[in-house]
């Protein structure tokens, strides 16, 4: 390896719980998965966040509505950061939105109690009264599963 190399950069032939590429790597190695349709990446980062990672953020670069809407939907995650820089941004920036915080939660997916950026309203207690409303119906079961 050279001397100044900065990131290390895999191309695994497998994905998922066969391979430990799939895992998080907390030094400066990628792994670069090779597809041929979008929904095949998707797949993988799917197969990838079940074996380690379920409930976290997922990054897209990308500018097609569709895919990301469809990467939001298929993947088990609790954030999905759009061409931004996920390490940084996933906790949360003034340009996104995300409440800032260290603390990502992963939801019940990752076992965690709530599937947000942890932020300082999750640790204030709160008290909530509940009156019977008037003029309430019970909704029949067709109303409820329809």
């Amino acid at each position: 390896v050279p001397e100044n190399t900065k990131v290390l950069v895999v191309k695994p032939e497998m994905h998922g719980a066969s391979v430990v590429w799939s895992k998080e790597k907390m030094c400066p190695i990628m792994a670069a998965y090779s597809y041929m349709t979008w929904e095949d990446a998707v797949q993988i980062a799917y197969e990838n966040l079940i074996y380690e990672g379920e409930g976290h953020t997922a990054d897209i670069q990308s500018d097609n509505q569709e895919h990301i809407e469809y990467a939001g939907v298929k993947l088990p995650v609790s954030r999905v950061v759009v061409n931004q820089t996920s390490s940084s941004m996933a906790g949360g920036a003034f340009a996104n939105s995300l409440n800032p915080t260290t603390t990502l939660g992963c939801g019940s997916w990752g076992n965690n109690a709530i599937s947000e950026n942890l932020f300082y309203t999750h640790l204030m207690n709160k008290s909530r009264i509940a009156f019977v409303k008037k003029d309430w119906k019970q909704p029949s079961d067709e109303e409820i599963f329809a």
